[in-house]
């Protein structure tokens, strides 16, 4: 699965930009997404961004309904729990090294003792990106 979302921080005059690849487990389920964020001047003209971060997150079939009980004097009282966080781990690199990335053949990463091969989709994707990126 792909996706890909920006926000615009007027502020301090910054748009930061996501792309999202999903990896699914045995069952189908979405196991892990990786996160590719950048940010660029808004502003004209445009750079590329220096560095981009990958956030890796594992993700849980118990995330969909955490499961919270609350007795309050012996009676329960209902409560029902939202999800906080997830598992995330973050790396930072330079921005040449997205492109490098985005331009091999095949790329495995090993996160949270899986396994992550990124498919064709996904390279397209990044390759899209790091393009749109770099202003071409």
């Amino acid at each position: 699965m792909i996706g890909a979302h920006w926000q615009l921080d007027a502020k301090g005059k910054l748009t930061v930009e996501t792309a999202t690849l999903t990896f699914k487990d045995s069952d189908g389920r979405p196991a892990v997404t990786v996160d590719f964020v950048a940010r660029y001047a808004t502003e004209r003209p445009r750079n590329a961004p220096t560095v981009v971060d990958m956030i890796v997150t594992e993700l849980s079939s118990k995330d969909d309904t955490p499961q919270m009980t609350m007795r309050v004097d012996g009676e329960p009282l209902p409560i029902i729990g939202r999800l906080r966080s997830r598992r995330s781990v973050v790396a930072t690199m330079p921005f040449e090294d997205f492109v490098r990335l985005t331009n091999a053949e095949r790329i495995v990463e090993q996160a949270f003792d899986t396994e992550l091969e990124f498919g064709r989709g996904q390279m397209a994707m990044l390759r899209s990106t790091a393009a749109k990126w770099l202003g071409r």
